[in-house]
């Protein structure tokens, strides 16, 4: 089994619950993961998945939505 595939096998088993996730990796957001850390230009960024956030009954608010890069399936 491959890191990916333990990942995917863990945001299934909580995606309905209430747990916020967050990652590192590359695909993390596609997968189904709400919040992922990324390095650019030289500085910490972050990307939402607001569908994953609302599927976990999350609400992110408006001032760390601006902060952040959207993902988009």
């Amino acid at each position: 089994m491959t890191e990916d595939d333990s990942l995917s096998r863990i945001i299934q088993k909580v995606q309905n619950s209430a747990v916020l996730t967050i990652g590192e990796s590359d695909d993390f957001a596609s997968t189904g993961g709400c919040f992922r850390f990324f390095t650019e230009d030289n500085k910490m960024r972050f990307e939402i998945n607001q569908d994953a956030a609302e599927q976990a009954g999350l609400r992110v608010s408006s001032k760390l939505l601006r902060l952040a890069k959207i993902f988009k399936k």
